[in-house]
C-alpha cells in the first residue's frame, strides 16, 4: 500500500502520465528531504536557492530537479553525508525506498554534491493500477551545496507546510533573481541550452521582482574574474541583450518542456519577447 501522505499528495496533483508522475513524486520527495534537513543543523550554515526554492516558496510554474544550497558564512560545519543519511532515513519512514549515491569526485572543488536515488516502480504500478515501465528505474535528486561564501545576499526564513511544518532558510526574492541573472550572463552551454534560466527570468519579471545588484556584482566578480565595480543596471542589460540575441529558442523550448504542463503556450517565447523584456528589468 502507498503511504497515506504520498498517496494524498499524488491524488492532489493528479498526474496523468508517467512523466507527470515522476515530476510530482520527485517534488514530494524534495519536500520530505527539506523537512529532514530542517531537523539537523544544516540551515544554521546554508541557505536554499534555485528553481526548486522558487517553485516551493514563490509559485514558479514549472517543476525542478535539484536542491541547491550555498553556505552563508566562511565558518560552516556541515557533514553532508550525515545530513543526507538523515534524509534517507526520513524518506524511508514515508515509505520511499531511497539510497545515497556518491563518488570521491563529488567532494572536489567548490561544490559538494550527493544524489539520492529512489525506487518507485511499486508506487507507480499501484497508483496507475498497472504501469508499463522499467522496474529498475530510479528517481534521482541531486543535493548540491556551494562552499564558497559570497557576500551581499539577503536571506529569509520560509515555512514549509508539507509534509510537516518546518523552517527553511532561503535566499530572499531579490537575491534569488540576482543568482538567476548571473547564470544567464555567465553560463556557457555549447551543446545544450539551459532553457530553465530563460523561463525563470521571465517569471521574475512577471512578478515585478527587483534584483539584488550588490550580490549580482559579487557573483559576477567571481564568475567572470574581471573588475565589475563600474557595472550598473545598463551594463547588466547590455550583457543580457547579447545573450538574448545569441540564444537558440528552439533549444530553450526543448529543455523546458518536460518540466511544465503540456498546455503551456510557447508561441510568444522568442527573441523579440526577451529583448522587449529588458525595459522592465530593475534593481534594488
Amino acid at each position: 500500500m502507498i503511504n497515506n501522505y504520498i498517496f494524498e499528495s499524488l491524488k492532489l496533483n493528479n498526474p496523468k502520465t508517467i512523466n507527470e508522475f515522476e515530476n510530482v513524486l520527485r517534488e514530494i520527495s524534495q519536500k520530505i528531504i527539506l523537512y529532514a534537513l530542517s531537523q539537523t543543523s544544516f540551515f544554521k550554515y546554508a541557505a536554499f536557492y534555485g528553481g526548486t526554492c522558487l517553485r516551493m516558496f514563490h509559485g514558479l510554474n514549472r517543476f525542478s530537479e535539484d536542491l541547491d544550497f550555498q553556505v552563508t558564512s566562511n565558518n560552516y560545519k556541515i557533514n553532508l553525508d550525515d545530513c543526507v543519511n538523515k534524509c534517507i532515513y526520513v524518506l524511508d519512514s514515508f515509505g520511499l525506498k531511497a539510497h545515497l549515491h556518491t563518488k570521491s569526485e563529488y567532494d572536489q572543488g567548490e561544490v559538494r554534491r550527493r544524489y539520492i536515488k529512489i525506487a518507485y516502480y511499486d508506487i507507480a504500478n499501484e497508483y496507475f493500477s498497472n504501469v508499463s515501465m522499467n522496474k529498475e528505474k530510479l528517481l534521482s535528486i541531486k543535493i548540491e551545496i556551494s562552499t564558497i561564501f559570497i557576500a551581499g545576499a539577503k536571506y529569509e526564513m520560509n515555512m514549509l507546510q508539507s509534509p510537516l511544518f518546518s523552517n527553511i532558510y532561503c535566499f530572499d526574492y531579490s537575491s534569488l533573481f540576482a543568482r538567476k541573472l548571473n547564470a544567464l550572463i555567465t553560463r556557457n552551454w555549447r551543446e545544450r541550452t539551459k532553457g530553465r534560466d530563460y523561463f525563470d527570468y521571465m517569471f521574475y519579471l512577471s512578478h515585478n521582482v527587483k534584483f539584488n545588484m550588490e550580490y549580482l556584482k559579487n557573483k559576477l566578480q567571481l564568475s567572470l574574474d574581471t573588475d565589475v565595480s563600474t557595472f550598473d543596471l545598463n551594463r547588466i542589460k547590455d550583457l543580457l541583450i547579447t545573450k538574448f540575441n545569441d540564444a537558440d529558442y528552439d533549444m530553450i523550448k526543448k529543455d523546458i518542456y518536460p518540466f511544465i504542463n503540456n498546455d503551456f503556450g510557447f508561441d510568444s517565447f522568442n527573441k523579440e519577447m526577451f529583448l522587449s523584456s529588458i525595459k522592465y528589468l530593475d534593481c534594488e
